[in-house]
């Protein structure tokens, strides 16, 4: 393999940090299907497989999808390691709409961008610059399987492309792609106001950069999550949820995420939620809040990553109608 190629699949275990996963989840191939989307769910400790309840739902749980009303699009842009490199980003956006009779669409284009590199040759002269990057469009159905009972199926194509061929020493492109499943539902129990949201990630084939010999794994994951409207009037509504999740590779370990979202008259929510990623070692709370205006709803989040890297922020921007 390239040095070039893997200079970045070294790189790919920083960015498993930052999403805030396990060891065995930073070896993974593919590294942008980690990354949760939403500024909102980062502020709730990033546990939101049983709320779900926006565009986001295509990453999250697309059995939400069946529960989707009107139209929903969302949007984010993020420097994942600001203190290494300025130009190493996640862009997400997705969209879902309901569709009468039938349940939940939804959309969603991930782009991972691990920034500009060098080329060198064995003599170290610069053979020129090249940008490597991951793209993961996604398309998702949910439908409700029986009354309060959602089930829903997203389908994600994976291109991850490390390095062209005419920059690397033995002039093979470090290039991949796969696809992958994501499988998911919800149960919401309206008279106890609560749901529980289940969710099977990243389901499929391994991904080869170079040869299927050396082909990585995706960050396959399992996430259970129950969420509770304690106290809801027309003034305040208060959501306190919570997640488990285990990646299903080799030595993952249990990620438990808590959180809870206070809204005072549909304008203003506080949020706070905790990680807890023994594995990553991420432990530590998170925090933010949200605007929202006529479907217009601003998002931000401080939230922590591992150790050896700062708290970083978010924002994401949403619209509803």
């Amino acid at each position: 393999m390239s040095r070039f190629v893997a200079g970045c699949l070294g790189f790919l275990c920083i960015l498993g940090a930052y999403a805030g996963t396990a060891h065995a989840q930073a070896e993974a191939g593919a590294q942008s299907l980690l990354i949760a989307p939403g500024a909102r769910s980062d502020g709730m400790g990033r546990a939101f497989v049983a709320v779900a309840n926006d565009a986001n739902a295509v990453w999250w749980n697309p059995g939400a999808l069946a529960f989707t009303t009107g139209h929903d699009i969302s949007s984010m842009y993020t420097k994942l390691v600001p203190d290494l490199a300025d130009d190493v980003f996640f862009s997400y956006t997705s969209y879902a709409q309901h569709v009468e009779g039938w349940g939940g669409i939804g959309f969603s284009l991930g782009y991972l961008s691990y920034g500009k590199s060098v080329a060198t040759d064995v003599d170290g002269n610069e053979l020129g610059t090249f940008t490597s990057y991951e793209l993961a469009p996604t398309l998702a159905y949910g439908t409700e399987l029986m009354k309060d009972m959602g089930f829903g199926v997203a389908l994600k194509l994976v291109r991850v492309d490390l390095a062209p061929a005419d920059k690397t020493q033995d002039r093979a492109a470090g290039r991949g792609t796969t696809f992958a499943a994501d499988i998911g539902g919800l149960y919401k129990m309206p008279k106890i106001k609560s749901s529980v949201g289940l969710a099977l990630q990243n389901l499929g084939p391994n991904i080869a950069y170079i040869d299927q010999d050396q082909s990585d794994p995706l960050g396959r994951n399992v996430k259970l999550g129950v969420a509770v409207t304690p106290l809801e009037t027309e003034v305040y509504r208060v959501l306190v949820t919570a997640d488990v999740n285990k990646s299903l590779l080799d030595h993952g370990a249990w990620i438990e995420n808590g959180g809870g979202e206070f809204e005072f008259n549909h304008l203003l929510s506080l949020r706070a939620g905790y990680i807890y990623d023994p594995r990553g070692t991420v432990k530590d709370l998170t925090y933010g809040l949200g605007l929202n205006y006529h479907g217009i709803r601003i998002d931000y989040a401080s939230v922590p990553q591992s150790e050896f890297l700062s708290r970083v922020n978010r924002f994401s921007a949403s619209y509803h109608f």
